[in-house]
């Protein structure tokens, strides 16, 4: 049996190319890269916001402009692990299927975020508030190199 075929592995449990140690895609570089900055946001946002108030937008701001709760440190570090995760352990093409999912999750969270309900992220309604820019690049931005054509 092939290592990536043996029980419990992604590919026998949910059909998922897993290639642990593969060359390098554009795509699993981004994700390493931005898995890394992500998660390194988010634990750094803690020292602004502390772990009280954990939904309350109480004006703590990471670089003084991207606004945080402890809850937005936690989603910042769940989405780098993901992207950790798929650079780490998957194929350059599920890595650019996972790159594509995050991808959406950005875009839908800045035009959700700008039309006001994420504040309990700290995310202010409107163009006016950093997040939303922010959220919008790292959407547009990971959507095209998710799209980038891979070899598996």
């Amino acid at each position: 049996m092939a290592p990536s075929q043996e029980v419990g592995s992604p590919r026998s449990a949910w059909g998922i190319q897993s290639d642990v140690g593969a060359g390098s895609s554009v795509g699993k570089k981004f994700a390493l890269l931005a898995g890394s900055v992500y998660v390194g946001i988010g634990v750094i946002g803690f020292f602004f916001t502390g772990f009280s108030n954990f939904t309350e937008s109480t004006g703590n701001a990471l670089f003084g402009i991207f606004h945080l709760t402890p809850f937005h440190n936690i989603v910042h570090i769940g989405v780098g692990a993901l992207w950790l995760i798929a650079a780490l352990t998957l194929s350059p093409r599920a890595t650019s299927g996972v790159n594509i999912g995050i991808a959406g999750v950005y875009v839908v969270a800045a035009v959700v975020g700008y039309l006001g309900a994420l504040e309990f992220l700290g995310i202010r309604p409107g163009f006016g508030d950093s997040d939303f820019y922010l959220h919008l690049v790292t959407g547009v931005v990971t959507l095209l190199v998710g799209l980038i054509p891979t070899r598996d």
